[in-house]
């Protein structure tokens, strides 16, 4: 009877030492993911990757879901070792800084939770802001002794206002005598894209020298290379840049006049 009785008192000690308090587990929980949160966020200054990475478990996944601004979805998921080739890969300027975090709710049942929380985003690059955005994202997470570690996340991502990114230059012959051709440039507009449309001509002066019209400016490319602006005679000013084709030409000029929206320009003639 003695020994049934230290029996049972050593269970009830056991039971109670094991026994964790509801709350701390939720603020323990919520830690991490506030911590995990600012910590992806201040990657690009820091360039600490283990600062990011401690706190996901080595066999979680993402599942992301991405919608543009001009509605495209695109839906992908990653796992530990591609997260951790995504901080290499955007460690050299690229980066996005999380502000106005809200956790909607926590939710624990045994050694699982799950956390349901928003966040708004700005993607930078060279300390220019290139896209805004807000994010909903469900995480579950699993204590491993006292640890806890996220497993699993649910991302989906809408972007509010692209500000500046890949733009689109298509290129059409026009068909008028002096090599007229007609150049539209998509463009990042803020709440959508801008559509711009270019004309120019080029007339062939003599066998160096090329008159090039942009609406009603005029620029001089000699020897199918270097591009000038002119003044009212003709002469040369200053060089613009250098190309190779007509093509090349159109590219360049519009998008000089595309720096402030286009970080790139895909050609398409």
């Amino acid at each position: 009877m003695k020994k049934a009785f230290v029996l049972l008192l050593s269970i009830i000690f056991l039971t109670s030492a094991v026994k964790v308090d509801p709350q701390q587990d939720k603020e323990a929980l919520e830690k991490l993911i506030l911590e995990s949160t600012k910590a992806l966020s201040d990657y690009h200054k820091k360039k600490n990757k283990s600062a990011v990475l401690k706190h996901f478990h080595e066999r979680m996944l993402i599942d992301f879901t991405y919608i543009s601004i001009a509605g495209k979805v695109n839906n992908e998921r990653i796992d530990y070792n591609e997260f951790a080739a995504h901080l290499d890969e955007i460690s050299h300027g690229k980066m996005g800084f999380t502000h106005d975090v809200e956790i909607m709710r926590t939710y624990i049942t045994g050694d699982i939770g799950v956390v349901s929380l928003t966040e708004d985003y700005e993607m930078k690059y060279n300390g220019e802001v290139l896209n805004k955005g807000s994010q909903l994202i469900t995480t579950t997470a699993k204590k491993f002794g006292n640890e806890w570690k996220i497993i699993r996340m649910t991302v989906i991502e809408v972007e509010n206002e692209k500000l500046k990114g890949t733009c689109l230059c298509e290129i059409f012959s026009g068909n008028g005598p002096k090599g007229e051709m007609i150049a539209k440039v998509t463009s990042p507009g803020g709440k959508n894209y801008n559509s711009d449309m270019f004309n120019f001509s080029f007339s062939k002066e003599n066998k160096v020298k090329t008159l090039v019209t942009m609406e009603d400016t005029k620029y001089t490319w000699e020897n199918s290379f270097s591009l000038w602006t002119v003044d009212a005679d003709g002469n040369k000013v200053k060089q613009v840049g250098q190309a190779a084709s007509e093509g090349d030409v159109i590219k360049l000029l519009v998008s000089k006049k595309f720096t402030d929206h286009c970080t790139d320009f895909r050609v398409r003639q």
